[in-house]
């Protein structure tokens, strides 16, 4: 039964290696009737610059700014301020360095640990912040319960 099992994964495996070898030559065939353009015309990239900012029902100001060069590179910034004061601002470029951000913020619970090729600048949450997260982590009593 042993013999049985391997003779059939060899002649398996001999099965799958003449199919590969079939489907290369024929994407292969398939490859050498494209034409290939010679001669194209790649334009450089075209410089650019946009903004905006916004302010929510809630007071949330949005902001966001990027522009780009003639080579293509870009720079930037986006984030938001709460009514409370907390804050987030991402800076970033993207060239041929690769995409890198640095972040400013005072979020409640962020920390300065940089991941993602991120660098992270935090500052304490703002008071109001704070005795919001606490208050809202008080238990809240039910006087019909008590009753």
């Amino acid at each position: 039964m042993m013999i049985f099992t391997i003779l059939f994964c060899f002649v398996a495996a001999s099965m799958t290696m003449a199919q590969r070898n079939t489907l290369s030559t024929s994407h292969l065939q398939l490859l050498s009737a494209v034409p290939l353009r010679q001669n194209v015309l790649v334009e450089p990239p075209t410089p650019y610059q946009f903004g905006y900012e916004s302010l929510d029902d809630k007071g949330t100001k949005q902001h966001r700014t990027e522009s780009s060069d003639a080579t293509g590179a870009v720079k930037g910034s986006y984030g938001f301020v709460d009514p409370l004061g907390v804050y987030r601002t991402v800076e970033y470029t993207a060239d041929a360095d690769g995409y890198r951000a640095t972040v400013h913020s005072n979020e409640p619970g962020m920390t300065s640990k940089n991941v993602a090729d991120a660098t992270y600048f935090i500052e304490a949450p703002p008071p109001a912040a704070v005795a919001q997260g606490l208050a809202y982590l008080k238990p809240q009593l039910n006087p019909k319960v008590l009753i």
